[in-house]
């Protein structure tokens, strides 16, 4: 017998009100409103994902929910009111949108130098042109049911919409940095579309902050499409604040011949979960997806996986580290589908966690569904704690213990950082994990060596 649905909270009554007052303020056309209708139904069908809804397993939204109350929709509002924010890519020249509780803010951003051959306009703007390339990419989807998606759709009032032009190279890479402001008990909804024609190829940057240490609830899709031949690099750095409980969703199409990386690096305070479907459309297809994870506190990371294999003669590898200290919880749930027809697919999975206290918490679910047989596919996961044998090695060498720990972890993760990428960004992520660990920074080091 089927369970009876569980009595609707007032957070989850309020999505479903409130979107009746805000739905002729969203940006968009008959088609896109029409869609917006539908969405919020199926929201309120299905309420906020709890435990008993396999993807959140682990990340019982309803719980994390369901004392807060009606929650208010961000104010549109401009950095200039908002603390400084850390800057971990301020070394790397790039092309900075930045965006305000999803909303682009142009006086702080740097639009005017976009190149030749990129489109970039506001998700609002776009959707109320009727932007074709929009249209088509936000109607390629695969049908995954999800009530925060829904919930997305129905509420999404900004965001990023972005285009390079087919054989366009993007010399310097565009960041998005998302802010949010400290307003008490509110919610805001960001979509955005990156599309990459035929050959192109773009580096993409994103950091999210908090501005806030009073509860804020935001969810955040993503939709990449990669058209053939193209190349793209996405790099993302949260640091959600306390309070905070974020959910992205990204889905990635890929072209034929495309070569796609991307790196999520998590080292907020907050509770956030990440969710990645990236979908194999075209032969000789290369991916490599990766994701560091490096909490303390109450801090929860979800990392929800699913890499769809459709076509033959593609390689993709999917590699996840973390870090966990005091009562942080770390979270992977990996999932690899090579359909009947993909031969010669060559995909490796692994996830890795070191916990640093008897309280972290970790938990893997790795998983292969294979239905072609000339294959190459594997998965694993491994929990442990550091090893103490290297530790006393580096001490024995008169490094003191806090500085020896930190240098075992900085290597634990610096090690996908370098598989990933060797130049500006990469100096950029091991700065920040050296800042976070107490480590000496890599960049110095060289520097050392360099004057002697």
């Amino acid at each position: 017998m089927a369970r009876p649905a569980p009595e609707r909270l007032e957070v989850e009554t309020g999505f479903v009100t409130g979107h009746a007052t805000a739905r002729d303020s969203l940006p968009g056309t008959a088609r896109l409103g029409e869609a917006r209708d539908v969405a919020i139904k199926a929201f309120a069908e299905d309420g906020l994902p709890h435990r008993r809804v396999e993807d959140y397993r682990y990340f019982d939204l309803r719980q994390m929910l369901g004392k807060t109350g009606p929650l208010a929709l961000a104010p549109q509002t401009s950095a200039s009111g908002l603390a400084a924010a850390d800057d971990p890519f301020a070394g790397v020249d790039r092309i900075r949108v930045v965006l305000v509780n999803g909303r682009i803010d142009r006086d702080a951003s740097t639009l005017d130098s976009l190149p030749e051959g990129v489109e970039l306009l506001s998700f609002a703007d776009a959707a109320e042109q009727g932007t074709q390339w929009l249209d088509d990419a936000l109607a390629d989807q695969d049908g995954t049911r999800d009530a925060v998606a829904a919930l997305n759709l129905a509420y999404a009032s900004d965001g990023v919409a972005l285009r390079v032009a087919k054989g366009v190279t993007v010399n310097r890479p565009i960041e998005l940095a998302w802010r949010s402001t400290g307003e008490t008990n509110t919610h805001y909804h960001a979509r955005s579309v990156v599309v990459l024609e035929e050959g192109a190829s773009l580096t993409l940057l994103e950091t999210r902050s908090d501005d806030t240490a009073t509860p804020v609830f935001a969810t955040q899709s993503m939709t990449l499409k990669v058209a053939d031949k193209a190349r793209l690099t996405h790099t993302a750095i949260y640091a959600d604040g306390g309070p905070a409980v974020r959910v992205a969703n990204k889905r990635v199409t890929l072209g034929a011949g495309t070569t796609y990386k991307t790196l999520g690096l998590a080292i907020g305070e907050g509770r956030a979960r990440t969710s990645e479907r990236v979908h194999f459309n075209g032969e000789e297809t290369k991916a490599s997806i990766n994701g560091l994870t490096l909490l303390k506190g109450k801090a929860v990371m979800d990392n929800t996986l699913f890499v769809d294999h459709a076509v033959p003669n593609c390689n993709s590898e999917e590699t996840y580290r973390y870090v966990l200290d005091e009562t942080a919880r770390g979270v992977f749930q990996g999932s690899i589908l090579v359909r009947e027809h993909a031969q010669k697919i060559d995909s490796q999975m692994q996830a890795r966690a070191l916990l640093m206290s008897r309280k972290a918490e970790m938990d893997a679910k790795p998983m292969l569904e294979i239905y072609a047989d000339d294959v190459q596919c594997a998965h694993g996961s491994a929990i442990g704690e550091p090893d103490q044998d290297a530790i006393f090695y580096l001490m024995s060498r008169g490094i003191d213990e806090p500085t020896a720990r930190a240098l075992l972890i900085a290597g634990f993760l610096d090690d996908v950082v370098d598989g990933f990428d060797d130049g500006d960004v990469a100096a950029a992520l091991k700065h920040l994990l050296a800042q976070r660990l107490g480590a000496p920074d890599p960049a110095e080091d060289a520097i050392g060596e360099d004057a002697s």
